[in-house]
């Protein structure tokens, strides 16, 4: 636990820090921006991501030794938010944390620490492929297999929704092996790597990977146990909410802006009480997902939480968050009338880039049904 004065410090520099990320995505991450990178390839701009990391915001969460800052997903979640709330389609969330906390995790060595120095100064971009066509999220049975074949490995396989899906340097293939779990790092543009794009509502893409027989050099492979891995993916979970939570911010903003400001009847329609209502709903379900979230930041942070804790908290907050961004889409969209499902409306791309991050590591009844394996009702409870 923190002491009153250490708490006291570490929120002010959080303020700070959220103070400095506004202030960058407002200036430099336009909505127009994101319009214009919309079904581009890559669909990101590089340079920018590499500037975002000269902002330190790709090296957070990586130890210091490694050009990293080792702060705290608190910290993360500030510089998510403002970046996901300007549309960013920079892939912060699947480089930054994903591949980055897989990575990071495996054991020491120059392959493993040149990607990892590599993604905190922007030069390095990984995907990570580990999700079969079902989308499952079990880490324990990823999507390729691999085999030992003389001095490298023989991997076969295909794996969906990986995400960057364009714009990646490198891809890091997890396969299961007769040793456990082993992670093959394959440069872009690999011979025998096919790759597919699968374009997403918002304008970006998933990538679906697919290998048969693709040799890996030995020097290209990293050992990762199945409960680090879990762990890894556990936290771009809850970073995936945050992003989902800075979506229904905007969106929930722009209605009650709209419902101040559209006149009918001689006055504005936000008068009207059943809108009022319906305003008032919009503001419980992001009061309860941020609630959700910092409960779920806090465990993280803190490192105290068991394995199924830990997931658990990811689970919650996931489903929590997809099933509210979802909801207030919808609402939204209704409460603008016409207006909201017209593409030249900027709350249509806020609706599109939740459609396109809501079903990202799993949708809210996936993480539903994950919550209840983990915390099954006891017999004789109210559950």
């Amino acid at each position: 636990m923190l002491d009153t004065a250490t708490e006291a410090e570490r929120s002010d520099q959080l303020r700070l820090l959220a103070d400095s990320a506004t202030a960058f995505a407002s200036g430099r991450l336009s909505l127009a921006r994101a319009r214009k990178l919309r079904g581009e390839k890559p669909e990101f701009d590089p340079a920018m991501l590499a500037e975002l990391a000269g902002q330190g915001w790709t090296g957070l969460l990586l130890p210091e030794e490694l050009g990293g800052f080792g702060l705290g997903f608190a910290e993360a979640a500030v510089v998510i938010d403002s970046v996901a709330g300007q549309l960013a389609p920079e892939p912060l969330v699947p480089v930054a944390v994903l591949a980055a906390g897989v990575l990071r995790r495996c054991a020491a060595g120059e392959r493993r620490d040149a990607l990892l120095g590599g993604i905190a100064d922007g030069s390095v971009i990984p995907g990570l492929a580990w999700q079969n066509a079902t989308g499952g999220l079990d880490p324990a049975d990823p999507a390729f297999t691999a085999t030992v074949q003389g001095e490298g490995w023989s991997v076969s396989g295909q794996a969906r929704f990986v995400r960057p899906g364009s714009g990646a340097t490198h891809f890091l293939l997890a396969a299961r092996s007769d040793k456990g779990i082993e992670l093959l790092v394959v440069e872009a543009g690999s011979d025998g790597l096919k790759l597919v794009s699968e374009a997403q509502a918002d304008g970006t893409s998933l990538a679906r990977i697919s290998v048969e027989g693709l040799r890996v050099a030995a020097d290209a492979h990293l050992s990762l146990s199945a409960a680090d891995f879990a762990a890894a993916i556990d936290e771009a979970v809850l970073m995936n909410a945050v992003e989902l939570l800075a979506l229904l911010r905007r969106m929930r903003t722009m209605t009650q802006d709209y419902l101040k400001t559209r006149v009918q009847f001689g006055k504005p329609i936000g008068s009207f009480q059943a809108l009022q209502h319906r305003a008032v709903d919009l503001l419980i379900q992001e009061e309860l997902t941020a609630a959700c979230l910092n409960q779920a930041i806090a465990a993280f942070d803190a490192g105290s939480c068991s394995v199924d804790e830990r997931s658990s908290y990811a689970s919650r907050a996931k489903a929590r968050a997809a099933e509210a961004a979802m909801w207030t889409a919808r609402e939204a969209m209704q409460m603008h009338g016409g207006i909201g499902v017209t593409d030249e409306y900027e709350l249509s791309l806020y609706v599109n880039r939740t459609l396109a991050l809501a079903p990202w590591l799993g949708n809210a009844s996936a993480h539903r049904r994950r919550y209840v394996r983990l915390n099954p009702p006891k017999a004789g409870s109210d559950a």
